[in-house]
């Protein structure tokens, strides 16, 4: 089998599961994950992946900082580079720190962007962090003409993020992720009546605020409502304070695994989704939330923000509304919540929509068909690199 790589900062963040999902649903790939650093969260203990922990070892803690700071690549300090046939880093940033070792490895580099990488279009400086800086400085445009690199987009929104920054066509590769079909399916579990669900962090442009005043308008109609926010942040306080002084019934979960995730999502009446575009360029790239909650049967409720609209089919499996309008998202939600027969259609149409489009096996398999094609191209480049 042909060995892959993957590179992150951190392995891994509860936002972050898909990476797991998707690393273990290869076939025709012995994968293994090369990471700055280890963190406990609740989806990481069962993960049978082989994780090469950075900080633990000083001879790659010694490469990292080289190639961190003064951008100097030595393949030697880091064996799971050496055998790796191909190197796949999720985050643009990561795949700018990476991209180095990778030229002097002579090592195809493939580089995810998952939304935030692609979207920013503020001041380099405010996001922070020391090679963060450099990306969007100008990591980002240099990386838009490296010969070794292939770029993958998480959507066509991406995609089109990507080209508008100078990225080469033939050199991108929209993909979505795909979720496990197997584990978010439809189940005989009880609905909690009024039950609305939402996965996010709790950061500016997931649209906390602006899906409580939504649910705020529903309740005051007299309808029953429960809010679910499953999250961590920097606004986590204020959200939480703001949701319980106008709703009637609140909880807050954190860092849960994908089963007990599902289970929420698989009582749920509702999934609602905020997001919204910033001033500063950053959407939304698509979210896989919006999936696990069809794929369970659980009808979805978004603004048509980034890539959301290519997660949901509008009139039939949720509704898509305009950025910010909060009128129309309490409407939707009303309807929803009301209209049995209704919430019926839509709660069967959804994990069939999903299942067609979006199966994690299919897209996995998609996925290893692109490597094959990468190093194909890469092995044609040869001495050009």
């Amino acid at each position: 089998m042909k060995k892959l790589l993957i590179y992150l900062e951190n392995f891994l963040p509860s936002s972050q599961a898909f990476i797991i999902n998707q690393a273990e649903g290869f076939h025709r790939f012995d994968t293994e994950i090369m990471a700055g650093k280890r963190i406990n969260s609740a989806h990481t203990k069962n993960s049978g992946l082989r994780v090469h922990d950075i900080r633990s070892s000083s001879r790659m803690r010694a490469g990292e900082l080289l190639l961190k700071v003064p951008r100097l690549p030595v393949p030697s300090l880091f064996p799971p580079v050496h055998n790796a046939d191909l190197i796949h880093a999720h985050f643009g940033k990561n795949g700018y720190v990476v991209g180095p070792l990778a030229r002097r490895a002579n090592k195809p580099l493939i580089t995810t962007f998952h939304g935030f990488d692609a979207t920013y279009d503020g001041d380099p400086k405010k996001p922070g962090g020391f090679n963060q800086v450099r990306f969007f400085s100008h990591g980002r445009r240099q990386m838009a003409s490296w010969p070794f690199n292939w770029s993958i987009a998480v959507s066509d929104f991406i995609k089109e993020k990507l080209l508008e920054k100078g990225f080469s066509e033939a050199r991108i590769h929209r993909h979505y992720i795909g979720i496990d079909t197997s584990r978010f399916s439809p189940t005989a579990t009880t609905r909690r009546k009024g039950l609305v669900v939402s996965i996010a962090r709790f950061v500016e442009y997931k649209g906390h605020r602006l899906m409580i005043e939504a649910l705020e308008r529903v309740a005051k109609q007299g309808i029953d409502l429960e809010f679910a926010m499953v999250g961590q942040g920097p606004e986590r306080d204020r959200i939480v304070e703001l949701a319980k002084r106008k709703l009637p019934n609140v909880t807050v979960h954190e860092n849960l695994s994908q089963d007990r995730i599902r289970e929420l999502l698989s009582e749920a009446e509702l999934y609602l989704h905020g997001s919204v575009t910033l001033d500063n360029g950053h959407a939304e790239a698509f979210g896989l939330a919006n999936l696990e909650a069809q794929a369970v049967g659980t009808p979805v409720v978004a603004f048509r923000s980034g890539g959301v609209g290519e997660a949901v089919k509008d009139g039939e499996t949720g509704f898509l509304l305009a950025e910010r309008d909060v009128t129309g998202m309490a409407n939707a939600i009303g309807n929803l919540l009301s209209d049995q027969a209704l919430w019926n259609e839509f709660s069967r149409r959804a994990p069939i929509f999903v299942s067609q489009n979006f199966d994690l096996n299919r897209q996995t398999a998609l996925l290893e068909d692109y490597y094959d094609a990468v190093l194909g191209d890469h092995k044609k480049l040869g001495n050009t690199l």
